[in-house]
């Protein structure tokens, strides 16, 4: 029997969310209502040190400039600087899900 993968979603925010982070953390907290046990969700703070470590792709795509909000899908960048589109970002994860 294999264990499932957990896809993981990333988010980078201002600290004070601004409204488009609060938009964004909202999705990805429903995302975890509707994929339950399947998903973690990291929330980075712009300004803050990382508490866990970040995907590789999160870690090309941010490098030394980050746009703020930034959400990612297993490492791949689902949004930079704006509130992405919930149903691509639904089938994002669900192609990772039936991918791992």
């Amino acid at each position: 029997m294999s264990e499932e993968k957990i896809v993981r979603l990333e988010i980078l925010v201002a600290s004070p969310p601004t409204k488009k982070c609060k938009a964004i953390i909202d999705m990805f907290e429903k995302f975890m209502d509707e994929f339950p046990g399947q998903l973690r969700l990291d929330i980075y703070y712009a300004g803050e040190p990382m508490l866990t470590n970040p995907t590789e792709g999160f870690k090309k795509e941010t490098g030394k400039i980050r746009k703020i909000p930034s959400a990612y899908v297993d490492g791949k960048n689902v949004a930079s600087k704006e509130v992405p589109d919930e149903e691509t970002v639904r089938k994002e994860i669900i192609n990772c899900l039936t991918n791992k």
